[in-house]
This record gives C-alpha cells, structure tokens and sequence, in this order.
C-alpha cells in the first residue's frame, strides 16, 4: 500500500509540473510582447534542467551498480517485508541465489538492522549446511567467483564456523588446480605446434629411408660359408629354438596381468537436504540408476524410484555427481558398467 501511494504522489506532482512550467512560459511572453528583457526566462530553464538530471544515472547499466542497487532495496524494506520475501525464497528455493533475491541476504539484512532477531538467526542457521553443499557444487563444476561469493555469505551469517575454513581450503585448492591444468594445456598446444612444425619440414623425409634398409641379404652370406663345417650347422638349429621362446612368453603376461572386477565407490558424497524438507521435518529416500564409464565418472544419471516422489530427487542426482567411483575391469580393461544406488534423507535426533 505504500508504494502505491509514493507512485500516485509522484504522479500528481509530476502533473503539476508542467502546468507551472506553461504558466512561466505564459508569462514571460506576455512580458516579451511588452518590451521586457528577455533574460528572465532563462531561470525556469534551470529547474527544468534539475529533473533531466536523474535520466542519465539510470541510463548507465554499470555492472557495479547492480550489486549497489541490491542493498538500497533491501533498505528500503520493512522488517516484516524482509522476513516475507524471505520465506518466499525458501519456499521457491531460491536460498543463496540470485543476488540480492535470496533467503540468506533478507535474514542478513533483518539482522543488521536488528541483530538479536531469533527468527533471522534462525533461519540463518537452517539454511548454512545447505549453503555449504551449494558452495562445493561451485567448486566441483569450477564456478570459483560463484563459490567465493556465497563463502562471503556463509562469512557474514557466521564467522567462527568451522566450515568456512574447510570451504576456503577447498577452493584455493580448486583454484591451483585450475591453474595447472590451464598451464599443463599451454604446454601441450606448444609441443603439438612444435611437433607440426617439425613435421612439415622437408628434412624429416629422409627419416624412412633407413628402415627401408633390410639385414636379411647379409644373412644369407653368412650361412654360405657357415653350412660346410658341421658345427656352424647347430648353431642356426639354436638360434631357431631360442628366437622361438620369447615369441610365447610375450603373449601369457597380459592373462596373468589382467584383472576382473565390479565398479564400485571410492568416496560417497553426503547428498544436500532440501530447505523445504528441511523445515517441514519431513524424511524420505531415493533409488537412483547410473552408469560408471571407463574413466570413474558417473554419467546417465535418473531416478528410479523416490519416496516421496520429487521431493528429494535432485539433491540425490547431485550427490551422485559429487562422488568418485571405480570401474569396472575385465581382464585388465576399463569398461562402463550400470550401478544403482539408493540414498536415505533422514533428520536424525
């Protein structure tokens, strides 16, 4: 209701305006039409260049008056509207995103304006183990400046907590690591460019011709010479049987070598519970299919079954993202194989 009001205020003065405006116009020509100086009617310009100036401040969409912008709202808000809009975002699970539109931001401004506020505390305390599974999902999928942002919110709600050191450990590892790929990617683009330059030299022809070069025509010459004395004779008859040896061991190592076993998990990532749930206390499991590929990574993830349906379902598809697996071998061979699981949503005591 207030803000209809504002508007409708806005409005009547933004009429009564121009009626000003065409009254001094008005008059400055009917004291132009006396012989009066025109130099009065230059002052009502001045106000009329008071309100062109608001028009340019929004026409600058800044990427850093975003974020400005978001905290003037809040302000601009009742206690009450916070904590409105705030439930709404829970409900919509809209926790700790977008900026300035979230669950997290609306109980942290209720709390600078009032800071023994329970319900703000509260819900702050609710929702940060599922801020904390958002913040390594960043990290897995490599949205470092996403993950710094919500440990900045985690930071504001509760700076003592534990988990934030563990989630900054987290992301400067992510971060290094990112970097080492990046740097282990240069590296590999420059050897390939060198190896392509160095292909397309000419000199690199010649390189064939000695294998073109066969030992067979000196052979033949010695076993001339070699066939009239009879001990040269046993000594090609050895030969035959020690060149025939290594032929059968170089096939039995790879049957020894080779090991057959079912994929399995190497570590379970905790699945996140959801806000909703999480208030309504309400419990529940999910069965989920998915196939492990050659390389460990879980992929073609779908729910089975899920009990209550859809309720849970997504926190269990995005645990099984976050977990590392083995797979399966066969004979010493990575191949994919199809594993299912089923994941418990429990409140505990």
């Amino acid at each position: 209701m207030t803000i209809q009001c504002h508007r409708f205020r806005f409005l009547r003065g933004a009429t009564s305006r121009p009626l000003v405006l065409s009254a001094l116009l008005a008059a400055t020509l009917t004291l132009a039409a006396c012989g009066e100086s025109p130099a009065p009617p230059p002052t009502p310009a001045a106000p009329a260049a008071q309100p062109a100036a608001p028009t340019p401040s929004p026409a600058t969409p800044d990427t850093p008056a975003a974020p400005a912008a978001a905290p003037a709202a809040l302000d601009a808000l009742s206690v009450d509207d916070l904590f409105q809009r705030a439930n709404k975002a829970v409900s919509e699970n809209r926790i700790a995103a977008p900026v300035g539109d979230n669950a997290v931001e609306y109980y942290l401004a209720i709390l600078a304006r009032e800071p023994n506020r329970d319900g703000a505390r509260d819900g702050l305390r609710e929702l940060f183990p599922f801020v904390t599974g958002v913040v390594e999902q960043a990290i897995n999928r490599g949205d470092l400046d996403e993950a710094e942002r919500l440990i900045d919110l985690l930071a504001r709600a509760d700076s003592n907590n534990y988990s934030l050191t563990i989630l900054r450990s987290k992301l400067e590892t992510r971060r290094r690591q990112v970097e080492r790929e990046a740097a282990a990617q240069t590296a590999q683009q420059a050897a390939q460019a060198a190896a392509a330059a160095q292909a397309a030299r000419p000199g690199a022809t010649p390189a064939p011709a000695p294998r073109t070069e066969p030992a067979p025509a000196p052979a033949p010459a010695d076993t001339r010479p070699a066939t009239p004395p009879p001990a040269a004779t046993p000594a090609p008859s050895q030969a035959q049987p020690a060149a025939a040896t290594p032929a059968p061991p170089s096939t039995p190592p790879p049957a020894p070598a080779g090991e057959t076993r079912d994929a399995g998990i190497v570590s379970s990532a905790s699945p996140d519970y959801p806000a909703r749930a999480y208030r309504d206390r309400q419990e529940g499991w999910v069965e989920v299919e998915f196939t492990v590929t050659p390389d460990g990574s879980p992929s073609g993830i779908r729910v089975v079954r899920s009990n209550p349906p859809r309720v849970f379902d997504r926190e269990a598809i995005q645990a099984i993202e976050r977990s590392t697996f083995r797979p399966r071998l066969e004979n010493g061979v990575a191949v994919s194989a199809t594993l299912r699981r089923r994941i418990e949503f429990t409140m505990g005591n």
